[in-house]
Parts: C-alpha cells; structure tokens; sequence
C-alpha cells in the first residue's frame, strides 16, 4: 500500500477514534466553563455610633457564632442606662404616691359620705322636730296658754334646724365632690403607670443599646477584608469586617439552549481550575427563575429598536459534597470553576 494512502488511513482510524472518545464523554452532558464558587458574605457592622477600643480578631481567622469580634467604648450606653434606671425608679415612685393618694382619698370620701349622710338625717329629724314644737306653741299662743317669748325661742329652734340642714346638705355635696376627685386621680396614677411603662421600655431599649457596644459573629466563618481598628470613630452601619460563610456553593451560567436538560437533583462533575486535576461531585440545588440579563442593574430593552440576538444565560446553583479537609479551607468565593451535569 502507497505511503499516502497508509497516512489518509491512519488519520481516519484517529479522526473515528477521537470522535468516538469525544462522544463517549460528552453523551448525556451539559457543560460550561462559566462557574464560579460563591459563598455567603456577611457584613459585619456597627448598630450604633462609637469608639473602637478593641477588635481580638484578624484577617483570615476562623470564628465560631457568638465569638466576640469588636467591642466598642461602653460608657455613653452606661450612662444613658443609668439615667433610664433612675427614670424609672422615679416614675414607680409617682405612681405608688399616687396610689396610695387614691386609696386615702376614698376612705376619706366614703367617711365624708357616711358622715353627711348621718348630719342630714339628724338635721331633718331636728327639723321635724323644732317644727312640731313651733305649730304648738303658736297655737297655744292664740289661746293665750303661754308668752310669745316661748314661740320666739321656739321660732329660733326652727331657724337654727333649717340651718343645720342646708349645712348637712353642703356636706354631701362636698363629699360627692370628693369622690369626683377620686376620679381625677385615678386617672393620674392610670397616667403615671403608663409612664411607668414608658421608663421600663427606655431601660429596655438602654440595655439593648448597650449589648450592642459588643459585637458578635452572627454565624461561623472566616474573617476578610477587617477595615476596623483600635480608636476609629464608628457610624451605625459602617462596614467594619466582612465574615465568609462554609460551605461555598457553585453558581454555572448555562446556556438558554442547554436549560432544557437540567433539573434539580442531577448529579454533576466539578473541576475548580485552582486545583487542576481534583474532581469535586455535587448535584444541581436549583435553576434561576430568570436569565441573568433580567437580573442586571439595566436589562436591555429589545424594543428600542437596536436589538441583537445574544444567547442569554441561566445560573443553575450546584452544591459540593464530599470535600476533603486539607482542601475546605481553600475553597473561597470567586474561584473558577467547570460543571459537567449528567442528564439522568
């Protein structure tokens, strides 16, 4: 056989084999190159104005929840606590004065009470009395029985009775006002406890003011990008550090023509190029709701006019099991990456 005809053949037998190889890896999978490791970045800052006097963690250090990450000069939240405690202290002072003022108040009112409702029958009774007298004595005066000093006196008797009655009279009325003014007062203590409560809740709120003098790891992670220092001057929602969660996920932009094969639960491939050689497996978690373009600050507007057709992209959220220990540490967010999704 010719030479040539041996190299067309051999080339042949190649071009087949390679094809043959490129088949079997890529049947039944959908792949891109456009991944990336993402992970939840949270902001650690500041709830309220202060001074930094310390912050006992650095860059790149492993924190656990509730690790203390920056304390911040505690003494203007103390004192503001000590002024809502004596805010407090006063306003429960007022309201037990007042408080006991009710309660003497109305054993006064009813004491007044019974005691006007005593005068006046006793006045009405001396009334009646007095009055009999008087008719009496008139009328044995018209028959010249006794002297009309007797029915002057006895008229006298009579005044003074009437008299006793509109005082007795004056003395309920002054008792019913007595118990109008219960009224009032208890309505100065109802509005004494409400302040009460007004003092329990500034305390409160001083209290929590001041526990947010010490920051706290809301999670587990890794410490970056600490921007804070001893004797800075904070504002409330200042950045001062920014705390990376684990375990990190992998975000692949797939094509809109490849969006048909994928489903939730499909197994996947993935190669960070940072670690070339190493395969991590994982499986699709979910697939985005929209393209990517209706995601942007700006989507583009086919309408205006200038529209070129630009195969869109889908982000498909994959996670990553099984990583080895010596490699979890060096997994960050924004590294890289290669999906391989199994169709089945």
């Amino acid at each position: 056989m010719p030479r040539r005809q041996q190299v067309l053949i051999t080339l042949a037998v190649a071009t087949l084999a390679g094809g043959g190889v490129w088949v079997a890896q890529h049947w039944g999978i959908e792949e891109t190159d456009n991944a990336q490791l993402e992970a939840h970045l949270v902001e650690i800052s500041s709830r309220v104005a202060g001074t930094v006097l310390q912050v006992p963690v650095q860059d790149d250090q492993q924190v656990s929840a509730g690790q203390l990450l920056v304390v911040l000069d505690p003494r203007d939240a103390g004192m503001r606590l000590q002024r809502a405690q004596a805010d407090l202290e006063e306003a429960r002072q007022q309201a037990r004065a007042l408080t006991s003022q009710i309660q003497s108040s109305r054993r006064g009112a009813a004491a007044a009470n019974d005691q006007a409702k005593a005068d006046e029958l006793v006045a009405r009774s001396e009334l009646k009395r007095t009055g009999a007298d008087l008719q009496r004595l008139e009328f044995l005066l018209g028959q010249g029985g006794i002297s009309l000093q007797e029915v002057d006196r006895a008229r006298a008797a009579y005044r003074q009775a009437q008299g006793q009655l509109t005082r007795s009279q004056a003395t309920d009325l002054q008792a019913k006002a007595s118990a109008n003014q219960i009224q009032v007062d208890r309505s100065k203590a109802e509005a004494a406890l409400a302040r009460v409560h007004q003092a329990q809740a500034a305390l409160a709120d001083a209290r929590l003011q001041l526990s947010y003098t010490r920051i706290l790891a809301p999670k587990s992670g890794r410490i970056g990008s600490r921007s804070s220092e001893a004797g800075q001057r904070v504002q409330p929602g200042q950045p001062l550090m920014t705390l990376v969660e684990a375990p990190p996920w992998v975000e692949a932009n797939f094509k809109e023509t490849q969006l048909e094969a994928l489903r939730p639960g499909q197994s996947a491939e993935i190669s960070i190029d940072a670690f070339p050689g190493q395969r991590f497996h994982g499986h699709v978690l979910s697939v985005a709701p929209a393209s990517g373009a209706r995601f942007a600050l700006l989507p583009p507007d086919n309408a205006t006019g200038n529209f070129t057709k630009v195969v869109q992209r889908v982000t498909a959220r994959l996670s990553l099991e099984v990583v080895p220990s010596a490699l979890a540490p060096r997994l960050v967010p924004g590294l890289s990456a290669t999906v391989r999704v199994h169709r089945r």
